[in-house]
């Protein structure tokens, strides 16, 4: 996916065998509304109208905009949403969304891929 102009994607989103929606941002990325609705999009063309559980590889993002935030914050055909990070500034900004959003799915914060994806997989 690209946004808004950048040559390089910030996000890769593929479905796994497992049924399990893998979105993985690029480290450091700066995610901007465009970004989201195009996440969004294809979230959706790979779901298939299907309630599926998404884990979320934050990478180390260095910041979320505000109409990014509220597009995350909308319904989503998701049935769970694990975000798993890597450094402390992607638990602030996991902490900070699942504080002041509420969800239409179950949502947790991971440090342990095993331990988020073993959360995604029991519901």
């Amino acid at each position: 996916m690209e946004s808004n102009g950048r040559e390089a994607s910030i996000v890769t989103v593929e479905l796994c065998s497992q049924h399990i929606l893998n979105v993985r941002w690029a480290p450091g990325a700066i995610v901007r509304e465009t970004d989201a609705r195009a996440l969004k999009n294809r979230v959706a063309e790979l779901s298939l109208g299907r309630s599926l559980p998404m884990l979320v590889e934050m990478a180390a993002m260095e910041w979320i905009d505000r109409r990014a935030m509220a597009i995350f914050a909308a319904p989503w055909p998701l049935a769970r949403m694990a975000l798993l990070g890597e450094c402390p500034v992607d638990e602030v900004i996991a902490r900070f969304y699942t504080a002041r959003h509420n969800h239409a799915c179950p949502t947790q914060f991971f440090t342990s891929r095993d331990e988020a994806m073993g959360w995604l997989t029991k519901g």
